[in-house]
């Protein structure tokens, strides 16, 4: 768990009586006999930000929905510090709530929608101006308290509703694709305001999206969700490097995957050709190789034999598809910037470290 960030300013800590903040156990819902989450179970710890990443229909929003008390669930358990909050209402639960549609009152002024919250919860005049001044200067909004949200841009009005989502200080933070109505521009800089929000706060943030980016950056652990269950819980590099299922493997990042028969640490392609793997196995299997890992020399060299057949340079990242005499497809990329080192027709070699051969059960095993 990485170390509690310093509080600012009228937001202090409560002392921890367990590193767990949130935990379900066999949570589960069903409409009408469909399944819209099977039983799961997770525990968050304190200060985590954990993102429920996954395909639309995924479970992700349910789950989400049932923590924040807005969705019965069909069986299972919510605790929040150790205490059973599955049958108490939303307001019972202390948790924050940040909407994709801000879900502003219009009405009312930036200080005022902040306030909200505090004043539901009867807190005296003064204790109210200070913690809505905090929150505003959290989230950099202070000049702009007196404005309507019609008068603010979408990112600022977004960020308002953070400030009324942690301003009484829950012990929880639930995000539910709080970006998905931005533009590209505003969701990039609002990527880094949440990644610095969560560092100056130490709030335990439970985040959904279907954005694999975002969730990268953002995240200390991934559950990726599919088909109403949890495919992995991992944190974000664990997840690129070792997925444990081609789902997995194909939903974050780009993937080279390819059948191979496994046997005594080397893997025979569909082609003929042999890699190497340091992963026990044996029988048929499927390999990933993501495309940063392959490395190109010339023909003849160590490696895969290939022919280069496109070479689409992108600035940043140049993509590069080959094939083996086999026909086996793969793709390679390499940072941009400098002149290609192949061009379309070449004949080379393709390498990987037998570390970044990860076999996969065969035929997509796992969800």
């Amino acid at each position: 768990m990485p170390p509690a960030p310093a509080q600012p300013r009228g937001f202090p800590v409560a002392a921890a009586a367990s590193d767990t903040r949130l935990e379900v156990q066999g949570l589960a819902k069903t409409y009408g006999g469909v399944a819209a989450l099977e039983p799961v179970s997770l525990a968050v710890r304190r200060g985590e930000f954990l993102t429920l990443l996954g395909p639309s229909g995924s479970g992700k929003t349910t789950l989400l929905m049932m923590v924040a008390g807005l969705v019965d669930p069909s069986g299972g358990r919510i605790l929040i510090d150790g205490t059973d909050m599955t049958a108490r209402p939303a307001y019972q639960r202390d948790i924050g709530v940040v909407f994709q549609n801000y879900a502003l009152f219009p009405h009312l002024s930036v200080r005022d929608n902040v306030a909200f919250p505090l004043e539901m919860r009867r807190r005296p005049a003064g204790e109210i101006r200070r913690m809505v001044d905090a929150a505003l200067d959290l989230v950099r909004l202070g000049p702009y308290a007196d404005r309507l949200p019609r008068e603010l841009s979408g990112g600022q009005q977004q960020r308002v509703a953070f400030a009324r989502a942690v301003v009484f200080q829950p012990s929880i933070v639930l995000m539910d694709e709080p970006l998905g109505a931005l533009d590209k521009r505003l969701r990039d800089e609002l990527k880094l305001e949440i990644r610095r929000l969560h560092r100056e706060l130490g709030a335990t943030i439970v985040y959904v999206t279907h954005d694999q980016d975002e969730a990268m950056l953002l995240s200390d652990r991934i559950c990726l969700m599919n088909q109403a269950r949890i495919a992995q819980l991992d944190t974000p590099a664990a997840l690129y490097a070792r997925p444990v299922s081609r789902f997995v493997a194909e939903f974050l990042g780009d993937s080279n995957i390819l059948a191979a028969e496994a046997s005594d640490g080397m893997l025979r392609l569909a082609d003929g050709q042999m890699l190497a793997t340091r992963d026990a196995a044996s029988g048929g299997v499927e390999v990933l190789v993501r495309p940063e890992r392959l490395m190109l020399g010339r023909a003849g060299q160590p490696g895969l034999a290939a022919t280069v057949e496109t070479v689409i340079d992108l600035g940043g990242v140049r993509q590069i598809f080959l094939r083996t005499p086999g026909g086996l497809a793969l793709r390679a990329t390499q940072l941009g910037g400098s002149l290609p080192i192949v061009q379309p027709e070449d004949e080379v070699s393709v390498a990987v470290d037998p570390v970044d051969v990860v076999v996969l059960p065969a035929g997509g095993g796992g969800r």
